[in-house]
C-alpha cells in the first residue's frame, strides 16, 4: 500500500532548468543581440522565457509562455526609440514595467492553455479564463528596487537577503496567471542560510560553483511561490 502524500509533497513549485542550459541561453542572447545591434533581442528573450516557462512549475501546475518576438519587436522598437529621445530616462522608469507586464501577460499554466486558445480563436465565446497581468505601478517598482538597493548598500550587502524577499512579495502581490493570484512565503533568513551556502561552495571551488548560482536562486525563490488561497 502506497503511502500517502503529505500537502507539501503532492503539491510543489520548482524549477527544473539546468545551470548548463541557462548559462548557455543568456550567453546566446547576450551574443545574439549584441551581433544584431539589439534587432534581434526581441526574438531571443522569447526563446529563454519559453525554456523557463516550460521548466516553471507553481504549485506543480507547469506555465507556458506564448509570446512572439515578431509581437514583442514593435513594442521593443519603440521603447528603444522612446528612451533614446528621452535621454534614457524613459529605459530606467518605464521600459522595466513594460517588460514585466507584456511578459506576465503572454504567460499561463499549461493546464489551461488549450482553452484559452479556443476561446481566443471563438470571437463570440466568452474568456475561458481571467488574463495573465501584472497591476503594479511605475512607483511602486522604483520605490520597491529603490529601498532594496538602499538598504542592500547601508547594510554592507547584507540586506541583500531581506531585499530580495521583499521585492518578490511586492511582485508576486501584484502577479496574477490566468486569474490565479500568487504569493511569496520565503524569508530573508532562509534565504541568506542558502547563499551562505551557495558562496561557500563558489570559493571552495575555485569559482565553478558559480555556474550553478543563478539556477539555486531562481529554484529557491519559485519554490517559495504559490498560487495564493481563496
Amino acid at each position: 500500500m502506497a503511502k500517502d502524500k503529505t500537502p507539501k509533497e503532492e503539491s510543489r513549485s520548482r524549477f527544473t532548468g539546468g545551470a548548463f542550459a541557462n548559462f548557455g541561453r543568456n550567453f546566446a542572447v547576450t551574443l545574439v543581440s549584441l551581433i544584431t545591434i539589439g534587432i534581434a533581442y526581441p526574438f531571443m528573450k522569447c526563446w529563454k522565457l519559453r525554456w523557463e516557462a516550460r521548466n516553471t512549475y507553481i504549485d506543480d501546475r507547469r506555465l507556458i509562455f506564448d509570446g512572439k518576438g515578431g509581437q514583442l519587436l514593435g513594442k521593443w522598437l519603440l521603447w528603444v526609440l522612446l528612451s533614446i529621445v528621452t535621454i534614457f530616462i524613459y529605459a530606467l522608469i518605464r521600459m522595466p514595467l513594460n517588460m514585466i507586464r507584456w511578459t506576465t501577460k503572454h504567460t499561463h499554466f499549461e493546464d489551461n492553455y488549450d482553452s484559452i486558445v479556443a476561446a481566443s480563436k471563438d470571437k463570440d465565446a466568452e474568456p475561458a479564463f481571467p488574463e495573465s497581468k501584472f497591476n503594479g505601478s511605475i512607483l511602486g517598482l522604483w520605490g520597491v528596487n529603490l529601498l532594496g538597493n538602499f538598504v542592500t548598500l547601508i547594510t554592507l550587502s547584507f540586506g541583500m537577503y531581506w531585499a530580495h524577499c521583499y521585492k518578490e512579495r511586492w511582485y508576486t502581490k501584484h502577479t496574477a496567471y490566468d486569474g490565479c493570484q500568487l504569493v511569496f512565503d520565503g524569508k530573508g533568513i532562509q534565504y541568506f542560510g542558502k547563499c551562505f551556502v551557495w558562496i561557500l561552495l563558489t570559493i571552495i571551488t575555485i569559482g565553478i560553483y558559480s555556474f550553478w548560482l543563478a539556477v539555486k536562486v531562481k529554484n529557491w525563490t519559485i519554490s517559495h511561490t504559490h498560487i495564493k488561497a481563496d
